[in-house]
């Protein structure tokens, strides 16, 4: 039986509102701060088929590629407590375009290689471009492209208001307001605007904002934020059409949604510190690098633009452990565009830890101090 120790999850985006779904179901005591203003998975729309990423960095791969299986546990679970995420986590393929036949069968090879550990991967197939409009209708382009057929599309901003939504009505706490924290005895207290409270074990899930969070705290941390912009377009006759996500050359995604919205993006802009405004010439640039694949939209209007803010750090590394030379008191962040991938299940092996002392993550691959460390003058 859980302990009656208070916990405090500052940050409700895809980690933290995971971790406090998971803990608040195991009847833990657990208060979930989320100002929310920028957070990155609100404003996202994200393709789940990390298995045929060119990106050879085993620890990434091992977070996204166990990332990607656990939506499968995810959607289990929030069914099996009445929720319907149907609309949220949606399985219909994913397209991933290539620029010579070569690389269709650089797919098959790793494809091959990674079946065993990904069965959520279900089966691959080489397309012609000519056959692509098979699966994509409105996709015009004489790129080939391989066909995953367990790639999936997730609905950032709908999946954290589910999450909420559960852990207050297991009677867990939401406090939408920016938080402060310092140490306090054995503890830490946590003030808002309106509340304040000591708590017993606290994760940092702030994502872009953690640099401000940890200055109280005597630390200095190096993640930066990135700017990511995107937009939507919506045809009543794209409802209920299940196509798959597609991934172009140059990373801009196509991900069209059942409910008749196509979101395309999104940007990747450095060195806008927590600027949150749209720039339509941004915009206008990731139209104009879409529509040539989507000839058919050229008289859409714009349906709908989200921004938000991606935590990186500077080797874009993650950081998941506990904080140094502080107990009871552990950071996950880092994440950068991959966190509506590998976000639930970081923030599943939290809880995981908190009610058993294990989890599955070695820390050792995704060390805290390099990039959050005591100030000098602490």
């Amino acid at each position: 039986m859980p302990s009656q120790e208070k916990i405090a999850i500052i940050g409700g985006g895809i980690v933290g509102a995971t971790a406090a779904y998971y803990l608040q179901r195991a009847n833990y005591q657990i208060t979930l701060f989320d100002e929310g203003t920028g957070q990155a998975t609100k404003a996202a729309a994200g393709i789940i088929c990390p298995w045929l990423s060119k990106r050879r960095n085993k620890p990434w791969y091992f977070l996204v590629s166990q990332g990607a299986e656990f939506y499968r546990q995810f959607v289990q679970d929030l069914r099996a407590d009445g929720y319907d995420p149907g609309a949220i986590f949606q399985e219909d393929g994913a397209l991933l375009l290539r620029k010579q036949v070569s690389d269709l069968e650089a797919d098959a090879k790793a494809f091959q290689k990674k079946k065993p550990t990904a069965p959520a991967m279900g089966q691959i197939k080489g397309i012609s471009g000519q056959d692509l409009q098979d699966y994509f209708p409105l996709l015009e382009t004489s790129l080939p492209a391989t066909f995953v057929s367990g790639g999936a599309r997730v609905d950032g901003q709908a999946l954290i208001q589910l999450l909420h939504q559960a852990l207050q009505a297991m009677g867990g706490h939401l406090i939408t307001e920016r938080a402060q924290i310092k140490a306090e005895g054995a503890g830490y207290q946590i003030t808002s605007d309106h509340s304040q409270g000591l708590f017993h074990r606290v994760l940092l899930a702030a994502g872009a904002w953690l640099p401000e969070l940890v200055k109280p705290l005597g630390l200095t941390c190096e993640i930066e934020p990135q700017k990511g912009q995107l937009f939507s377009l919506f045809d009543p006759a794209w409802k209920d059409q299940h196509w798959p996500v597609t991934m172009l050359p140059g990373g801009l995604d196509l991900i069209p949604f059942n409910n008749g919205e196509i979101v395309i993006g999104a940007s990747h802009e450095k060195g806008m510190g927590y600027d949150l405004s749209i720039d339509q010439d941004v915009i206008n640039s990731l139209r104009q690098q879409a529509s040539p694949y989507l000839p058919m939209t050229t008289n859409h209007r714009i349906h709908r633009i989200e921004v938000g803010s991606r935590a990186y750090t500077p080797t874009s590394d993650v950081l998941v452990g506990p904080v140094p030379l502080h107990d009871n008191l552990w950071v996950i962040s880092g994440l950068g565009a991959s966190g509506l991938t590998s976000g639930p299940y970081l923030g599943y092996q939290w809880s995981q830890l908190i009610q058993s002392g294990q989890w599955s993550i070695d820390p050792a691959l995704f060390p805290v101090e390099p990039y959050l460390y005591p100030s000098a003058a602490s």
